[in-house]
């Protein structure tokens, strides 16, 4: 058993009918290049072998006893395998916004708590004979550099290695243990969680010095909340999803970066501004005031990368969407990203991961305080999310079959009801939106600007020759 941190607990204390929070990681295969089809059968033996070998697979909620006690993770690995992979056929004539599409749907119905958090989709039906692999797995698992270590388990960069098959001797559930063993065991942590609360006090105390000094000095901070005005997109959401992708040149996102000497992290929050900038004149909705936007930043150290779950920060920052001209965003973006840094580095960075052990407490910050400031102000507490992951940079296979796409996308929390999430395959990035089919039925009408948008900025870049500034940590979808 495992018990889930604060931070992935605040994934299913969020969570509703009508904000499911799983994440998506969709890989395109090229079946053509293997010998023996991968038919839907073979794909559910293979994937039986992933559960016995790969340990978040096997993972079930275990609620806590009258609701006393965080949620803890046991291991239930006989799966219903009937459940767990799903078939399914993409609308002709199977192009990626069918994919798209396809991909939206899947999004539309929350995980079953009461199996592990996970589910395979196998879509037929693409262009040239392609099928997709459509994992949904629960955000509670895992943040974008554990679902990135995920993916590289599950797939493999050698051609030749087989597909996974299942183990010769059945693994057994996990049991729920008795209650005098449940109970000294939530007990022990609660003390412990007691005995820490002071300190997170005296730290909490700590930061808000360090913030008045920062506003007293006339430094920058972080984007300010309830500043951006309301759009469609951050009113209440029903259950419905859309999805759009579009596929950027990598090495035109580096060119821009390096020749106007920002990250590609700025550089990816300008193309999803500018898109949006872009879509909001065209439909009538523009505004003089910027957006705002949630960008999760990773805060996985080192030594702990082979852990699941999550670490992340989120930076708030501002996303110029005001601004006309691309390139004088870019450079308020990466001012904004850089005073967000400065502000991560000056306080303590781990304090709102401490705080989230103390959930009910932190609940009225991250659950009331959102929804009460909407109603008094009549604007979002912030506008958006958007996080970008550099993915795996060599050729991934599954049985032989080369992974020709890698599509992500995290989940929308009210009222941040538009998400950009980006990650890189090889030599290009799908930049992701999705939203909630009642408040922008067609999400390509944002996604189809992120192309003209990257183009903008490498035709201003040719012209400039840029010094080139080392790049932060990656955003972390989820």
């Amino acid at each position: 058993m495992r018990r889930l941190k604060g931070e992935d607990n605040s994934f299913l204390a969020w969570e509703s009918s009508v904000q499911p929070q799983h994440t998506m990681k969709a890989v395109v295969l090229d079946p053509d290049q293997v010998s023996e089809p991968l038919t839907f059968d073979r794909i559910k033996s293979a994937v039986q072998g992933w559960v016995d070998q790969v340990e978040p697979m096997q993972w079930q909620l275990l609620s806590p006893r009258v609701g006393f006690g965080r949620p803890w993770w046991v291991s239930r690995p006989e799966i219903d395998i009937e459940h767990h992979v799903q078939r399914t056929t993409a609308p002709a004539p199977g192009g990626d916004e069918e994919l798209a599409a396809t991909i939206g749907e899947i999004f539309e119905v929350p995980l079953d708590r009461d199996r592990p958090a996970w589910q395979l989709w196998y879509v037929e039906g693409l262009k040239d004979g392609r099928i997709a692999l459509v994992l949904k797995i629960h955000h509670a698992v895992a943040d974008g550099t554990a679902s990135l270590r995920l993916l590289e388990t599950l797939y493999s960069a050698d051609p030749a290695a087989p597909l996974p098959q299942p183990g010769r001797t059945a693994l057994r559930n996990e049991q729920r243990p008795a209650p005098w063993v449940w109970w000294p065991l939530v007990l022990r942590h609660q003390i412990a969680a007691l005995a820490r609360f002071p300190s997170i006090i005296a730290r909490t105390v700590a930061v808000t010095g360090v913030i008045r000094r920062r506003q007293k000095a006339g430094k920058p901070g972080y984007a300010e909340a309830f500043a951006a005005p309301a759009m469609p997109f951050n009113e209440p959401f029903s259950a419905r999803r859309r999805f759009a992708y579009r596929r950027c040149d990598v090495t035109e996102i580096k060119r821009v970066s390096k020749a106007f000497g920002v990250t590609i992290n700025d550089v990816f929050l300008t193309i999803c501004g500018g898109a949006l900038r872009d879509y909001l004149a065209e439909s009538g909705q523009a505004s003089d005031e910027s957006m705002t936007a949630v960008v999760p930043v990773s805060m996985r150290p080192a030594e702990t990368e082979a852990e699941w779950g999550n670490k992340v920060a989120r930076w708030n920052v501002d996303l110029a969407t005001h601004i006309a001209d691309p390139v004088e965003r870019l450079a308020a973006v990466a001012s904004a990203t850089r005073a967000a840094r400065e502000v991560q580095a000056e306080r303590d960075a781990w304090l709102q991961h401490d705080w989230m052990e103390y959930w009910p407490l932190f609940w009225l910050y991250s659950r009331v305080l959102p929804i009460l400031g909407a109603k008094m102000k009549r604007r979002p507490m912030f506008s958006l999310i958007a996080s970008n992951m550099r993915g795996p940079q060599e050729t991934l296979y599954w049985g032989g079959a080369p992974i020709e796409q890698l599509i992500s996308s995290g989940p929308i929390v009210f009222p941040m009801g538009l998400n950009f999430t980006g990650w890189s395959y090889r030599d290009e990035m799908a930049i992701c939106v999705l939203t909630c089919g009642d408040q922008v039925a067609d999400p390509y009408g944002i996604a189809d600007r992120v192309p003209q948008v990257l183009a903008e900025l490498a035709a201003r870049a040719g012209s400039v020759d840029g010094g080139h500034r080392a790049p932060d940590r990656q955003a972390v979808s989820g």
